[in-house]
């Protein structure tokens, strides 16, 4: 066994002794831990219980599933991408209402990003209303995205207007909701 192999095992094992206290056979997939067993480990001094730790590469193998890994990982990648995405929206001027469509994020978590991302003040309250050639502008170029999907969408129309997403929320709320 591979000195890292060696040293999961010993932390497996280290876990599982300090847990064997509230430890029973239905915790484990296949019951293949007898109740005695863990009754003999719970009795363990600590001496004891340090040599068993060491000896764990004769008792316990370390296994990855390598498919279940990747599937996992992918899974953090598209959180990463969404909290990204996320974060894009806060620094382009996102108010809240727009998080909460396309986000559902909720009011406290709204602030405490913005805190955590250093957005202080900007884009807080009523935004100044588009003149009429601006709010044309943005529905001309909501219009031209049409087939992106929602949250691009508004991130596209927002870097082609150079307007800020409250500026672009506030013109097109209105007849979004219709």
């Amino acid at each position: 066994m591979s000195g890292f192999e060696d040293k999961m095992a010993q932390a497996a094992a280290k876990k599982l002794i300090s847990s064997s206290g509230i430890l029973h056979s239905m915790h484990f997939k296949t019951s293949n831990l007898p109740d005695e067993i863990i009754d003999v480990m719970s009795k363990l001094n600590l001496a004891e219980q340090h040599s068993l730790i060491h000896r764990a590469h004769r008792f316990l193998s370390i296994e990855v599933d390598t498919t279940a890994l990747q599937r996992q990982l992918s899974e953090l990648e598209v959180l990463r991408e969404e909290k990204e995405l996320e974060d894009k929206y806060l620094f382009m001027g996102a108010p809240l209402a727009l998080m909460q469509r396309l986000f559902g994020t909720h009011a406290a978590d709204f602030s405490r990003r913005r805190s955590a991302l250093s957005i202080r003040g900007v884009g807080t309250g009523r935004p100044p209303a588009c003149d009429e050639d601006t709010e044309l502008r943005i529905w001309k170029l909501w219009e031209t995205h049409q087939g992106v999907e929602e949250r691009l969408r508004f991130i596209k129309v927002a870097e082609d207007a150079g307007i800020d997403l409250h500026m672009i929320w506030s013109a097109l709320k209105p007849y979004l909701d219709k």
